[in-house]
């Protein structure tokens, strides 16, 4: 082989070496340092310890007829919460990349009255800054989520409003009220931003909380 052909060569094959590396090394991992994958089952938890690192729950919102839930995070330490699945929207990739990867993020258990436990947005009037996350009648503003990875021990969530269709989206972070509710901030400092791991759902189950 001519020296000019076996130097191009190898720097192909340096360029896909080093392209798969910084792939893997934007995959988004589990608490166990494998990588998310989309239909697999995980428990959301919070980074704080004790009673913070708790796990998530829809509970219902109010006390009137409709069936409407929001997410909240309460401190019951040790509670992993309702196991979550990720789905991938928008391409056929089976990966989950930090900033990068369109996902739609639903509860493995639901309630009897929700028609679907796929997660979206409330814009009650009563917070019309921090629309409040939520399934079922509640979810009335749809959109997308991405997993934006901020070291090797926490992710941030962010929620895009509209189709992915849009390039680049509009995301935020988010949150939580002092309420324990979930929210999506419209603050882009990132300060706010509520921090989580992704722990691989085994043998115990999550409860779905109606209270």
């Amino acid at each position: 082989m001519p020296a000019r052909s076996l130097i191009t060569t190898l720097s192909f094959l340096l360029w896909i070496s080093l392209s798969l590396v910084s792939a893997s090394e934007n995959e988004v991992t589990d608490t166990t340092g494998e990588p998310l994958v989309p239909g697999q089952e995980y428990y959301l938890i919070s980074v704080n310890g004790g009673a913070e690192g708790a796990g998530v729950y829809a509970v219902k919102n109010g006390v009137d007829m409709s069936c409407g839930f929001i997410i909240i995070q309460p401190p019951i330490e040790g509670n992993r919460g309702t196991a979550v699945k990720f789905r991938v929207v928008g391409t056929s990739t089976d990966k989950i990349y930090s900033g990068s990867t369109d996902l739609e993020i639903e509860f493995v258990e639901n309630a009897v009255c929700v028609k679907s436990p796929k997660w979206g947005a409330d814009s009650d009037s009563a917070s019309p800054y921090l629309p409040r996350l939520a399934i079922g009648d509640n979810m009335s503003v749809s959109g997308f989520f991405q997993i934006h990875v901020l070291n090797s021990f926490s992710s941030k969530l962010v929620f895009c409003p509209g189709t992915v269709k849009v390039v680049p989206p509009t995301c935020y972070d988010i949150g939580m009220e002092t309420n324990r509710v979930l929210v999506v901030n419209h603050d882009d400092t990132g300060n706010d931003a509520k921090l989580w791991v992704f722990e691989k759902a085994q043998s115990v189950k999550g409860k779905f909380s109606i209270i």
